[in-house]
């Protein structure tokens, strides 16, 4: 969901409508949630230095709907809402392919692998615990990148500097990028977020910060955006998140965007 989209804010992260389109209450403000991503001040990177770095296609298409990444040969670590249908779900295994080592999504280099099983984590509520492991039909050799651990919350401290990489948008209202990019964005305190995503219908804060990393660019020059949903959000050489949701204009000053917490979810992820 790297971007909510909301009456006055949120975008998600895919740039479609979550399945189930879920109305909630955001500051007093009924919203519909819709989820998008993608890089904004970025530069270009390329799967020889991330080759845990991989994007999802549907059958039949070339560009990207969301990322992800590998953590075992036959395993992808993504957004939940990247993988659900609309009534909240698995999609299909058929629905989704992964492309692993495409620097570009406009060639046929690297790796089509098909999805034999999706699951979704069993607290994923629409926001929360934004997970979804992906089993491919192969074993990929594509060098998988480690899970972070509870003893890892020094790689997410505040004022930490993370990479988030994608092939989202680069700019607000434009199409994807087909090049893989990146960018880096600093982890905010959990209050930015907190306040900005206000509460569910019940009262209670949409942003969970035992699930969840706060971070963005206060100046507004950095970002991940529609496009970029499940993609890694990394540090010391682990994966330490993954795009969520934000607010609909991508790189909005002073509003951070929200990443799920990896740490939180290991248990779960190694599962399966």
């Amino acid at each position: 969901m790297r971007g909510l989209s909301r009456v006055g804010g949120m975008r998600l992260l895919t740039g479609t409508l979550l399945a189930a389109a879920v109305l909630f209450t955001v500051n007093g403000t009924a919203v519909a949630d819709d989820v998008s991503a993608q890089i904004i001040g970025g530069t270009t990177a390329s799967t020889k230095d991330y080759p845990f770095a991989v994007f999802l296609v549907r059958p039949g298409v070339k560009t990207n709907f969301c990322g992800g990444s590998v953590i075992a040969p036959n395993k992808i670590l993504t957004a939940a809402h990247c993988a659900d249908d609309d009534e909240g779900n698995p999609t299909p295994p058929a629905d989704i392919n992964v492309v692993a080592g495409r620097d570009d999504e406009r060639t046929n280099a690297g790796v089509l692998a098909k999805v034999t099983k999706v699951a979704l984590h069993p607290k994923w509520d629409g926001f929360a615990n934004d997970f979804a492991v992906l089993t491919l039909d192969r074993k990929l050799s594509f060098q998988a990148i480690p899970l972070a651990t509870t003893k890892d919350s020094g790689l997410h401290a505040v004022g930490k500097r993370l990479t988030v990489l994608g092939w989202g948008r680069t700019v607000n209202d434009n199409p994807d990028s087909p090049l893989l990019m990146k960018t880096t964005v600093p982890v905010q305190p959990d209050r930015p977020c907190r306040d900005y995503y206000g509460k569910d219908t019940g009262g209670v804060d949409l942003y969970d910060a035992k699930v969840m990393i706060c971070a963005g660019d206060n100046t507004g020059k950095h970002d991940s955006c529609r496009g970029d949903s499940g993609g890694p959000f990394i540090a010391g050489g682990k994966l330490v998140g993954v795009v969520s949701f934000g607010p609909e204009k991508c790189a909005t000053p002073n509003v951070p965007a929200v990443y799920a917490k990896v740490s939180a979810a290991r248990a779960w992820i190694r599962t399966q």
